[in-house]
Protein backbone atom coordinates (compact mmCIF):
# COMPACT_ATOMS: atom_id res chain seq x y z
CA UNK A 1 0.00 0.00 0.00
CA UNK A 2 2.63 2.45 0.43
CA UNK A 3 3.42 2.24 -3.41
CA UNK A 4 0.36 3.82 -3.51
CA UNK A 5 1.39 6.98 -1.84
CA UNK A 6 4.67 7.13 -3.45
CA UNK A 7 5.27 9.40 -6.53
CA UNK A 8 7.01 7.68 -9.33
CA UNK A 9 6.80 10.31 -12.11
CA UNK A 10 7.73 14.01 -10.51
CA UNK A 11 10.66 16.19 -11.34
CA UNK A 12 13.26 13.77 -8.83
CA UNK A 13 12.98 11.18 -11.38
CA UNK A 14 13.18 12.37 -14.44
CA UNK A 15 16.31 11.76 -16.20
CA UNK A 16 16.00 14.98 -18.17
CA UNK A 17 15.80 17.15 -14.85
CA UNK A 18 18.85 18.73 -13.29
CA UNK A 19 18.40 18.04 -9.74
CA UNK A 20 19.97 21.42 -8.08
CA UNK A 21 18.69 24.10 -10.29
CA UNK A 22 18.18 27.17 -8.40
CA UNK A 23 15.58 27.85 -10.56
CA UNK A 24 13.73 26.30 -13.67
CA UNK A 25 13.96 28.55 -16.85
CA UNK A 26 10.83 28.94 -18.36
CA UNK A 27 10.39 26.73 -21.42
CA UNK A 28 8.59 28.41 -23.59
CA UNK A 29 9.63 28.31 -26.98
CA UNK A 30 8.65 31.28 -28.49
CA UNK A 31 10.80 32.94 -25.94
CA UNK A 32 13.65 30.99 -25.69
CA UNK A 33 14.36 30.89 -29.49
CA UNK A 34 13.76 34.47 -29.76
CA UNK A 35 16.23 35.12 -26.58
CA UNK A 36 13.77 36.91 -24.82
CA UNK A 37 11.99 36.87 -21.52
CA UNK A 38 8.70 37.21 -19.83
CA UNK A 39 9.59 40.93 -19.86
CA UNK A 40 8.45 41.39 -23.87
CA UNK A 41 4.92 40.97 -22.87
CA UNK A 42 4.74 44.98 -21.37
CA UNK A 43 6.01 45.44 -25.01
CA UNK A 44 3.53 43.16 -26.73
CA UNK A 45 0.40 45.33 -25.15
CA UNK A 46 1.52 48.41 -26.33
CA UNK A 47 0.08 47.53 -29.62
CA UNK A 48 -3.21 48.69 -30.15
CA UNK A 49 -5.15 45.89 -31.46
CA UNK A 50 -3.55 43.62 -29.09
CA UNK A 51 -4.62 45.87 -26.07
CA UNK A 52 -8.00 46.16 -27.11
CA UNK A 53 -8.45 42.21 -27.25
CA UNK A 54 -7.48 42.09 -23.80
CA UNK A 55 -9.90 44.59 -23.12
CA UNK A 56 -12.56 43.00 -24.72
CA UNK A 57 -11.64 39.29 -23.07
CA UNK A 58 -11.14 41.70 -19.17
CA UNK A 59 -14.38 43.40 -19.99
CA UNK A 60 -16.64 40.36 -21.02
CA UNK A 61 -15.34 38.63 -17.91
CA UNK A 62 -16.02 41.83 -15.41
CA UNK A 63 -19.58 43.07 -16.75
CA UNK A 64 -20.75 39.51 -15.53
CA UNK A 65 -22.48 39.18 -12.02
CA UNK A 66 -20.72 36.65 -9.40
CA UNK A 67 -22.03 35.14 -6.26
CA UNK A 68 -21.08 33.16 -3.39
CA UNK A 69 -22.96 30.27 -2.66
CA UNK A 70 -23.11 28.15 0.73
CA UNK A 71 -21.99 24.74 0.02
CA UNK A 72 -24.28 23.14 3.40
CA UNK A 73 -27.09 24.18 5.53
CA UNK A 74 -25.28 24.54 9.13
CA UNK A 75 -25.12 27.81 11.22
CA UNK A 76 -21.34 27.27 10.62
CA UNK A 77 -21.11 26.86 6.76
CA UNK A 78 -23.51 29.72 6.84
CA UNK A 79 -21.21 32.30 8.69
CA UNK A 80 -18.51 31.28 6.03
CA UNK A 81 -20.68 32.14 3.60
CA UNK A 82 -21.58 35.61 5.37
CA UNK A 83 -17.84 36.31 5.99
CA UNK A 84 -16.81 35.60 2.41
CA UNK A 85 -19.49 38.04 1.00
CA UNK A 86 -18.19 40.63 4.06
CA UNK A 87 -14.75 40.22 2.47
CA UNK A 88 -15.36 40.64 -0.97
CA UNK A 89 -18.00 43.91 -0.22
CA UNK A 90 -14.59 45.73 1.66
CA UNK A 91 -12.33 44.36 -0.85
CA UNK A 92 -14.92 45.71 -3.85
CA UNK A 93 -14.34 49.40 -1.97
CA UNK A 94 -10.34 49.62 -1.33
CA UNK A 95 -9.22 52.41 -2.77
CA UNK A 96 -5.98 51.16 -4.36
CA UNK A 97 -6.28 47.43 -4.86
CA UNK A 98 -9.97 47.48 -5.53
CA UNK A 99 -11.76 43.45 -6.14
CA UNK A 100 -12.13 44.29 -9.89
CA UNK A 101 -8.33 44.77 -10.18
CA UNK A 102 -7.57 41.57 -9.05
CA UNK A 103 -10.14 39.90 -10.67
CA UNK A 104 -8.36 40.83 -13.99
CA UNK A 105 -5.29 40.40 -12.58
CA UNK A 106 -5.95 36.76 -11.98
CA UNK A 107 -7.94 36.37 -15.43
CA UNK A 108 -4.37 38.09 -16.58
CA UNK A 109 -2.47 34.72 -15.94
CA UNK A 110 -3.83 33.69 -19.46
CA UNK A 111 -2.08 36.10 -21.12
CA UNK A 112 1.04 35.83 -19.53
CA UNK A 113 0.79 32.03 -18.33
CA UNK A 114 0.65 32.75 -14.36
CA UNK A 115 0.23 35.60 -11.86
CA UNK A 116 0.09 36.06 -8.32
CA UNK A 117 -1.50 38.12 -5.51
CA UNK A 118 -0.43 38.50 -1.99
CA UNK A 119 -3.21 38.55 0.83
CA UNK A 120 -2.81 40.74 2.80
CA UNK A 121 -4.86 39.88 6.21
CA UNK A 122 -6.52 42.10 8.88
CA UNK A 123 -8.29 41.17 12.39
CA UNK A 124 -11.27 43.06 12.83
CA UNK A 125 -14.19 42.46 15.07
CA UNK A 126 -12.85 39.03 16.29
CA UNK A 127 -12.12 37.80 12.54
CA UNK A 128 -9.48 37.81 10.26
CA UNK A 129 -9.91 39.19 6.88
CA UNK A 130 -8.41 39.83 3.85
CA UNK A 131 -7.28 43.49 3.62
CA UNK A 132 -6.72 44.14 0.32
CA UNK A 133 -4.84 41.88 -2.71
CA UNK A 134 -1.93 43.13 -4.18
CA UNK A 135 -0.61 41.47 -7.46
CA UNK A 136 3.27 40.55 -7.14
CA UNK A 137 4.99 41.00 -10.35
CA UNK A 138 5.72 38.01 -12.47
CA UNK A 139 9.36 39.10 -12.15
CA UNK A 140 9.69 37.85 -8.80
CA UNK A 141 7.94 34.82 -9.53
CA UNK A 142 10.37 31.66 -10.04
CA UNK A 143 9.86 28.20 -10.11
CA UNK A 144 12.47 25.14 -9.44
CA UNK A 145 10.91 22.40 -10.56
CA UNK A 146 9.31 21.71 -7.20
CA UNK A 147 7.51 24.51 -5.77
CA UNK A 148 6.97 28.40 -6.37
CA UNK A 149 9.44 30.95 -4.38
CA UNK A 150 9.78 34.69 -4.36
CA UNK A 151 12.60 36.47 -4.92
CA UNK A 152 13.52 39.10 -2.44
CA UNK A 153 16.35 41.63 -1.49
CA UNK A 154 18.00 39.14 0.29
CA UNK A 155 17.52 36.14 -1.50
CA UNK A 156 17.77 37.57 -5.31
CA UNK A 157 18.49 33.69 -7.13
CA UNK A 158 17.15 31.01 -4.80
CA UNK A 159 14.14 33.42 -3.27
CA UNK A 160 11.95 32.11 -0.38
CA UNK A 161 8.68 29.58 -0.20
CA UNK A 162 5.57 31.25 -0.29
CA UNK A 163 4.05 31.49 3.19
CA UNK A 164 0.82 29.74 3.97
CA UNK A 165 -2.33 31.43 3.23
CA UNK A 166 -0.17 34.57 1.84
CA UNK A 167 0.25 34.16 -2.08
CA UNK A 168 -2.67 33.61 -4.34
CA UNK A 169 -1.21 31.80 -7.30
CA UNK A 170 -3.19 31.35 -11.00
CA UNK A 171 -1.56 29.26 -13.83
CA UNK A 172 -3.12 28.70 -17.14
CA UNK A 173 -2.38 25.45 -18.47
CA UNK A 174 0.31 24.57 -16.45
CA UNK A 175 2.30 21.03 -16.82
CA UNK A 176 4.84 19.39 -15.18
CA UNK A 177 7.24 20.31 -18.40
CA UNK A 178 5.81 23.97 -17.96
CA UNK A 179 5.07 24.80 -14.31
CA UNK A 180 4.70 28.65 -15.86
CA UNK A 181 1.76 27.94 -17.23
CA UNK A 182 1.35 28.57 -21.26
CA UNK A 183 1.05 32.64 -22.29
CA UNK A 184 -1.29 33.55 -24.88
CA UNK A 185 0.80 36.54 -25.30
CA UNK A 186 3.90 35.04 -26.85
CA UNK A 187 1.87 33.30 -29.05
CA UNK A 188 1.21 37.01 -30.20
CA UNK A 189 5.26 37.91 -30.57
CA UNK A 190 5.76 37.15 -33.87
CA UNK A 191 2.21 38.33 -35.86
CA UNK A 192 3.68 41.80 -33.48
CA UNK A 193 6.97 41.64 -35.08
CA UNK A 194 6.10 41.22 -38.13
CA UNK A 195 3.03 43.94 -37.56
CA UNK A 196 5.36 46.55 -36.65
CA UNK A 197 8.27 45.78 -39.61
CA UNK A 198 5.06 46.12 -41.63
CA UNK A 199 4.14 49.51 -40.68
CA UNK A 200 8.03 50.43 -40.76
CA UNK A 201 8.12 49.53 -44.35
CA UNK A 202 4.60 51.03 -45.23
CA UNK A 203 5.59 54.51 -43.34
CA UNK A 204 9.44 53.99 -45.63
CA UNK A 205 6.78 53.74 -48.66
CA UNK A 206 4.59 56.38 -47.96
CA UNK A 207 7.48 58.57 -47.40
CA UNK A 208 9.38 57.22 -50.50
CA UNK A 209 6.31 57.67 -53.18
CA UNK A 210 3.84 59.02 -52.06
CA UNK A 211 5.10 62.37 -53.49
CA UNK A 212 6.06 62.86 -57.03
CA UNK A 213 10.03 62.31 -57.58
CA UNK A 214 11.42 65.80 -58.40
CA UNK A 215 14.65 65.15 -60.53
CA UNK A 216 16.91 68.05 -61.33
CA UNK A 217 19.51 68.07 -64.01
CA UNK A 218 22.48 70.45 -64.58
CA UNK A 219 24.06 70.84 -68.28
CA UNK A 220 27.87 70.55 -68.33
CA UNK A 221 30.13 70.13 -65.86
CA UNK A 222 29.30 71.39 -62.42
CA UNK A 223 30.90 71.36 -59.40
CA UNK A 224 29.26 69.28 -56.39
CA UNK A 225 28.25 72.89 -54.51
CA UNK A 226 26.18 73.85 -57.31
CA UNK A 227 24.98 70.58 -57.29
CA UNK A 228 24.18 70.37 -53.10
CA UNK A 229 22.67 74.33 -53.86
CA UNK A 230 20.39 72.40 -56.44
CA UNK A 231 19.47 69.61 -54.28
CA UNK A 232 18.39 72.28 -51.34
CA UNK A 233 16.54 73.96 -53.94
CA UNK A 234 15.00 71.19 -55.11
CA UNK A 235 13.41 70.23 -51.66
CA UNK A 236 12.07 73.56 -50.88
CA UNK A 237 10.41 72.88 -54.18
CA UNK A 238 8.78 69.38 -52.68
CA UNK A 239 7.72 71.10 -49.24
CA UNK A 240 6.47 74.76 -50.53
CA UNK A 241 5.69 73.73 -54.29
CA UNK A 242 8.24 77.31 -55.02
CA UNK A 243 11.61 77.09 -55.51
CA UNK A 244 14.14 79.85 -57.49
CA UNK A 245 16.34 77.36 -59.89
CA UNK A 246 19.36 78.48 -61.48
CA UNK A 247 19.10 79.17 -65.58
CA UNK A 248 20.61 76.33 -66.90
CA UNK A 249 18.86 73.62 -64.68
CA UNK A 250 16.16 71.28 -65.69
CA UNK A 251 13.58 69.80 -63.40
CA UNK A 252 11.14 66.45 -64.43
CA UNK A 253 8.68 65.25 -61.80
CA UNK A 254 7.70 61.57 -62.05
CA UNK A 255 5.03 59.91 -60.18
CA UNK A 256 4.34 57.05 -58.38
CA UNK A 257 4.44 53.99 -60.86
CA UNK A 258 4.65 50.43 -60.42
CA UNK A 259 4.48 50.21 -56.68
CA UNK A 260 2.03 48.10 -54.57
CA UNK A 261 1.62 49.42 -51.39
CA UNK A 262 -1.61 46.58 -50.24
CA UNK A 263 1.48 43.93 -50.05
CA UNK A 264 2.03 45.71 -46.48
CA UNK A 265 -1.61 46.67 -45.83
CA UNK A 266 -2.22 42.92 -45.96
CA UNK A 267 0.76 41.92 -43.81
CA UNK A 268 -0.89 44.06 -41.15
CA UNK A 269 -4.38 42.46 -41.89
CA UNK A 270 -3.09 39.16 -41.26
CA UNK A 271 -1.18 40.27 -38.17
CA UNK A 272 -4.22 41.22 -36.44
CA UNK A 273 -6.51 38.26 -37.25
CA UNK A 274 -3.70 35.87 -35.71
CA UNK A 275 -3.85 37.90 -33.01
CA UNK A 276 -7.40 38.28 -32.59
CA UNK A 277 -7.35 35.14 -32.68
CA UNK A 278 -4.73 33.33 -30.23
CA UNK A 279 -6.52 36.55 -27.80
CA UNK A 280 -10.31 36.18 -28.36
CA UNK A 281 -10.86 32.94 -30.57
CA UNK A 282 -11.80 35.50 -33.68
CA UNK A 283 -11.57 33.84 -36.93
CA UNK A 284 -14.35 35.77 -38.90
CA UNK A 285 -15.11 38.95 -37.90
CA UNK A 286 -11.58 40.45 -38.09
CA UNK A 287 -10.66 39.09 -41.82
CA UNK A 288 -13.85 40.67 -42.91
CA UNK A 289 -13.64 43.80 -41.85
CA UNK A 290 -12.15 44.62 -45.07
CA UNK A 291 -14.97 42.75 -46.91
CA UNK A 292 -17.41 44.93 -45.15
CA UNK A 293 -18.13 42.13 -42.19
CA UNK A 294 -21.69 39.82 -42.12
CA UNK A 295 -23.74 38.81 -38.86
CA UNK A 296 -22.78 35.53 -39.22
CA UNK A 297 -19.06 36.65 -38.45
CA UNK A 298 -20.57 38.55 -35.55
CA UNK A 299 -22.74 36.33 -34.10
CA UNK A 300 -19.63 33.14 -34.56
CA UNK A 301 -17.52 36.02 -32.97
CA UNK A 302 -19.60 36.54 -30.19
CA UNK A 303 -20.05 33.00 -29.49
CA UNK A 304 -16.23 31.75 -29.54
CA UNK A 305 -15.75 35.02 -27.36
CA UNK A 306 -18.09 33.47 -24.56
CA UNK A 307 -16.41 30.32 -24.63
CA UNK A 308 -13.41 31.69 -23.56
CA UNK A 309 -14.68 34.21 -21.18
CA UNK A 310 -16.80 31.54 -19.32
CA UNK A 311 -12.87 29.61 -18.92
CA UNK A 312 -11.65 32.94 -18.05
CA UNK A 313 -14.28 33.14 -15.34
CA UNK A 314 -13.38 28.90 -13.95
CA UNK A 315 -9.59 30.09 -13.88
CA UNK A 316 -10.73 33.19 -11.65
CA UNK A 317 -13.26 30.92 -9.80
CA UNK A 318 -10.42 28.32 -8.73
CA UNK A 319 -8.44 31.08 -6.97
CA UNK A 320 -11.11 32.62 -5.02
CA UNK A 321 -12.30 29.26 -3.78
CA UNK A 322 -8.80 28.80 -2.43
CA UNK A 323 -9.21 32.52 -0.38
CA UNK A 324 -12.61 31.25 0.52
CA UNK A 325 -11.49 28.19 2.06
CA UNK A 326 -8.35 30.04 3.76
CA UNK A 327 -11.09 32.27 5.61
CA UNK A 328 -13.11 29.72 6.56
CA UNK A 329 -9.81 27.75 7.64
CA UNK A 330 -8.85 30.52 10.11
CA UNK A 331 -11.81 31.65 11.23
CA UNK A 332 -14.45 28.51 11.67
CA UNK A 333 -11.96 25.63 11.69
CA UNK A 334 -10.66 22.79 8.86
CA UNK A 335 -13.46 21.07 9.55
CA UNK A 336 -16.14 23.67 8.19
CA UNK A 337 -17.32 23.20 4.27
CA UNK A 338 -16.35 26.80 2.44
CA UNK A 339 -18.39 28.32 0.42
CA UNK A 340 -18.06 28.64 -3.68
CA UNK A 341 -17.61 31.36 -5.55
CA UNK A 342 -19.68 31.30 -9.09
CA UNK A 343 -19.91 33.56 -11.91
CA UNK A 344 -23.64 34.10 -13.26
CA UNK A 345 -24.50 32.29 -16.50
CA UNK A 346 -25.61 35.43 -18.97
CA UNK A 347 -27.87 32.67 -20.96
CA UNK A 348 -30.11 32.31 -17.76
CA UNK A 349 -33.16 34.79 -17.93
CA UNK A 350 -33.82 35.76 -14.28
CA UNK A 351 -36.18 34.04 -12.45
CA UNK A 352 -38.16 37.47 -12.04
CA UNK A 353 -38.70 38.13 -15.80
CA UNK A 354 -42.28 36.81 -15.78
CA UNK A 355 -43.30 39.30 -13.32
CA UNK A 356 -41.27 42.53 -15.02
CA UNK A 357 -42.13 41.54 -18.44
CA UNK A 358 -45.68 41.30 -18.02
CA UNK A 359 -45.97 44.90 -16.06
CA UNK A 360 -44.02 46.43 -18.99
CA UNK A 361 -46.27 44.76 -21.65
CA UNK A 362 -49.18 46.51 -20.23
CA UNK A 363 -47.29 49.57 -19.20
CA UNK A 364 -46.23 50.41 -22.63
CA UNK A 365 -48.12 51.99 -25.13
CA UNK A 366 -49.57 50.78 -27.87
CA UNK A 367 -48.08 47.11 -29.23
CA UNK A 368 -45.02 45.07 -28.27
CA UNK A 369 -43.24 43.54 -30.84
CA UNK A 370 -43.10 39.62 -29.69
CA UNK A 371 -39.52 39.43 -30.77
CA UNK A 372 -38.93 41.36 -27.06
CA UNK A 373 -40.44 38.72 -25.21
CA UNK A 374 -38.67 36.84 -26.86
CA UNK A 375 -35.33 38.35 -26.04
CA UNK A 376 -36.20 38.90 -22.47
CA UNK A 377 -37.37 35.10 -21.65
CA UNK A 378 -33.99 34.43 -23.35
CA UNK A 379 -36.16 31.51 -25.90
CA UNK A 380 -35.12 31.94 -29.37
CA UNK A 381 -38.09 32.44 -31.84
CA UNK A 382 -39.45 29.83 -33.88
CA UNK A 383 -38.32 29.57 -37.37
CA UNK A 384 -41.15 29.56 -40.34
CA UNK A 385 -41.93 25.52 -40.63
CA UNK A 386 -39.70 24.60 -37.81
CA UNK A 387 -41.28 21.68 -35.30
CA UNK A 388 -42.13 22.75 -31.55
CA UNK A 389 -42.05 20.98 -28.69
CA UNK A 390 -45.63 20.86 -26.87
CA UNK A 391 -45.66 23.00 -23.69
CA UNK A 392 -46.01 20.50 -20.14
CA UNK A 393 -49.84 19.50 -19.32
CA UNK A 394 -50.58 21.96 -15.82
CA UNK A 395 -50.02 20.37 -13.21
CA UNK A 396 -49.95 20.99 -9.40
CA UNK A 397 -47.46 23.44 -7.89
CA UNK A 398 -44.46 21.30 -6.34
CA UNK A 399 -42.75 23.05 -3.05
CA UNK A 400 -39.18 24.47 -4.15
CA UNK A 401 -40.10 24.85 -7.49
CA UNK A 402 -40.28 28.00 -9.41
CA UNK A 403 -44.59 29.01 -9.58
CA UNK A 404 -46.21 28.83 -12.77
CA UNK A 405 -48.77 32.16 -14.01
CA UNK A 406 -52.05 31.95 -14.92
CA UNK A 407 -53.15 33.29 -18.34
CA UNK A 408 -55.27 36.31 -18.63
CA UNK A 409 -58.19 33.84 -18.81
CA UNK A 410 -57.50 32.08 -15.70
CA UNK A 411 -57.64 35.40 -13.19
CA UNK A 412 -59.78 34.38 -10.21
CA UNK A 413 -62.53 37.55 -9.53
CA UNK A 414 -59.65 39.26 -6.86
CA UNK A 415 -57.18 39.09 -9.38
CA UNK A 416 -58.98 40.78 -12.63
CA UNK A 417 -59.90 43.25 -9.53
CA UNK A 418 -56.80 44.59 -9.26
CA UNK A 419 -55.88 44.12 -12.89
CA UNK A 420 -58.81 46.18 -13.69
CA UNK A 421 -57.65 48.79 -10.80
CA UNK A 422 -53.96 49.08 -12.42
CA UNK A 423 -55.16 49.47 -15.33
CA UNK A 424 -57.45 52.44 -14.27
CA UNK A 425 -54.81 54.17 -12.47
CA UNK A 426 -52.29 53.91 -15.40
CA UNK A 427 -54.85 55.49 -17.73
CA UNK A 428 -55.80 58.40 -15.19
CA UNK A 429 -51.82 59.05 -14.58
CA UNK A 430 -51.32 59.68 -18.06
CA UNK A 431 -54.11 61.52 -18.42
CA UNK A 432 -52.86 63.60 -15.07
CA UNK A 433 -49.78 64.19 -16.41
CA UNK A 434 -50.55 65.34 -20.45
CA UNK A 435 -50.58 68.91 -19.06
CA UNK A 436 -47.09 68.84 -17.85
CA UNK A 437 -45.63 66.77 -21.19
CA UNK A 438 -47.21 69.56 -22.99
CA UNK A 439 -45.07 72.10 -21.13
CA UNK A 440 -41.65 69.99 -21.04
CA UNK A 441 -42.00 69.45 -25.28
CA UNK A 442 -42.83 73.20 -25.82
CA UNK A 443 -39.46 73.86 -23.65
CA UNK A 444 -37.93 72.09 -25.35
CA UNK A 445 -38.71 72.26 -28.91
CA UNK A 446 -38.48 76.29 -28.26
CA UNK A 447 -34.39 75.79 -27.28
CA UNK A 448 -31.87 76.71 -29.80
CA UNK A 449 -29.28 74.41 -27.84
CA UNK A 450 -29.20 71.88 -24.92
CA UNK A 451 -27.91 74.56 -22.52
CA UNK A 452 -30.54 76.76 -23.02
CA UNK A 453 -33.44 73.87 -22.90
CA UNK A 454 -31.89 72.81 -19.08
CA UNK A 455 -31.77 76.28 -18.08
CA UNK A 456 -35.73 76.31 -19.41
CA UNK A 457 -36.01 73.16 -18.04
CA UNK A 458 -34.99 74.06 -14.73
CA UNK A 459 -37.27 77.63 -14.75
CA UNK A 460 -39.95 74.82 -15.57
CA UNK A 461 -39.85 73.21 -12.64
CA UNK A 462 -41.43 74.59 -9.94
CA UNK A 463 -44.61 75.31 -12.81
CA UNK A 464 -45.05 71.28 -12.78
CA UNK A 465 -48.30 70.02 -10.98
CA UNK A 466 -48.01 66.55 -9.97
CA UNK A 467 -50.98 67.09 -7.22
CA UNK A 468 -52.98 65.20 -9.42
CA UNK A 469 -50.86 62.30 -10.10
CA UNK A 470 -50.00 62.21 -5.98
CA UNK A 471 -53.99 62.00 -5.57
CA UNK A 472 -54.74 59.25 -8.02
CA UNK A 473 -50.96 56.86 -6.65
CA UNK A 474 -52.62 57.50 -3.01
CA UNK A 475 -55.83 56.40 -3.90
CA UNK A 476 -54.91 53.42 -5.92
CA UNK A 477 -52.16 52.03 -3.19
CA UNK A 478 -55.13 52.57 -0.62
CA UNK A 479 -57.78 50.83 -2.52
CA UNK A 480 -55.13 47.86 -3.39
CA UNK A 481 -54.34 48.07 0.37
CA UNK A 482 -57.69 47.35 1.50
CA UNK A 483 -58.67 45.13 -1.09
CA UNK A 484 -55.92 43.00 0.20
CA UNK A 485 -56.95 42.91 3.63
CA UNK A 486 -60.29 42.01 2.79
CA UNK A 487 -58.98 39.25 0.52
CA UNK A 488 -56.98 37.97 3.49
CA UNK A 489 -59.39 37.60 5.95
CA UNK A 490 -61.59 35.89 3.70
CA UNK A 491 -59.16 33.34 3.12
CA UNK A 492 -58.26 32.66 6.45
CA UNK A 493 -62.29 32.08 7.89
Amino acid sequence: MNELLQQIADQSSDPNFILGLSQLPNPDEVLRKAGLSHRIYDQVLTDPHVISKVIDRRSGLLRREWIIETTGDSKQEKKAADLCRLALSALEEHAEYPLENSLGCMQEAALRGHRALEVVWVYSSGNWLPEYLRDIPNRRLIHNGFEWRLLTLLNQNLGVPFPERKVLMATHMASTDNPYGEALLSRCYWPYLFKHNGFKWWVTLAEKHGIPWVIGKLGGQTEEPQRRDLLNKLVALVMDAVAVLPKDAEVDIKGLAGVNPDVHAGLITVCNAEISKVLVGQTLSTELDQKGGSRAATETHSELRGEIVDADGKLVARVMNRLFAWITEVNLGPNVAAPKFKWVEEDVPPTEWANVADKAIKAMPGKVPRRWAWEKFGIPEAMVGEEMVASSPKTTPVPGQPATFARDDEFTKEQQALEALADKSIQEAVSALAGNEEKILAAVQGADSYEEAMDKLLALYPDIDVRQLDDILSRTLLAAGAFGRFTVQEETK
